[in-house]
């Protein structure tokens, strides 16, 4: 039997784009902390931790769905963004799937990628996959140099940030251990936390996530500026990857359609 499937797409701001599909449901994430009131639920009711959304990013969305949805309305669900989807695979030369695909910012567009067809893709994959993620890319490629995950994590951000992250997960999760070594030399990942898995992995796996995060809290310089602020986002997004990689979990890869008007 084919799972049930929700996404949950998560809103900083106004957008001109909304789903209309009935399997996504529009999240405004950090609705405890903004002005303005988008008309979608928030993640600011229930067991939340939408104040901390300025460090956490769309994590403050899985947190709520996690704690606060009706279990028995889908077998599985999927966090995705307000300008990110999950599409069907688009190809570049030579039969080659691409991992990101961009389009300008068009409901009309939306409303072609979000179809029955695209959820029952989903269902199908889900069938014989634990989970459905972004296709792999560089984690960092610049001048034909290409970086581990590592070391793109700290030319990007801030090396002391991954050294607290890896330290609490060999003390929390002693059994990560020997996977991470390996891990961090890999050289292609997922971003964007975005995932689709039955609430099982999803448990299992924010278990982990939130465990390592909030002790991490504790050990870092919160106070970062602009976009480094997102400081929980971006060692989620290796946290991630982690996970799927250690526990081995079978992942079906799917191109990311992005709304950023780079055409």
């Amino acid at each position: 039997m084919l799972p049930t499937i929700q996404l949950f797409s998560a809103y900083y701001k106004p957008f001109p784009l909304l789903p209309k599909a009935d399997y996504v449901t529009p999240v405004q994430a950090g609705a405890a902390i903004t002005p303005i009131k988008l008309a979608m639920q928030g993640d600011d009711t229930g067991d939340n931790m939408s104040e901390l959304n300025p460090f956490y990013s769309e994590l403050t969305v899985a947190y709520w769905v996690m704690k606060n949805v009706d279990r028995t309305k889908a077998d599985a669900w999927g966090l995705c963004h307000y300008r990110r989807y999950f599409i069907e695979d688009k190809y570049k030369l030579f039969v080659k799937k691409r991992s990101r695909y961009y389009y300008r910012t068009s409901q009309k567009i939306l409303d072609n990628i979000l179809t029955p067809k695209l959820y029952t893709t989903l269902q199908e994959l889900l069938l014989c996959h634990d989970v459905i993620v972004q296709r792999p890319v560089w984690a960092m490629k610049e001048k034909g140099i290409v970086y581990t995950i590592k070391d793109a994590y700290t030319e990007a951000h801030f090396k002391e940030d991954y050294d607290a992250m890896i330290e609490v997960v060999v003390e929390k999760f002693p059994d990560f251990t020997k996977s991470i070594d390996n891990y961090g030399q890999l050289t292609k990942m997922c971003y964007n936390n975005m995932m689709i898995a039955r609430w099982s992995v999803w448990d299992d796996y924010l278990h982990f996530l939130f465990t390592v995060l909030k002790e991490v809290q504790h050990r870092i310089n919160m106070h970062k500026e602009g976009y480094q602020s997102r400081v929980f986002g971006f060692l989620a997004e290796r946290l991630h990857n982690l996970f799927i990689y250690h526990h081995q979990l079978k992942a079906a890869h799917l191109t990311l359609g992005l709304f950023e008007d780079k055409l």
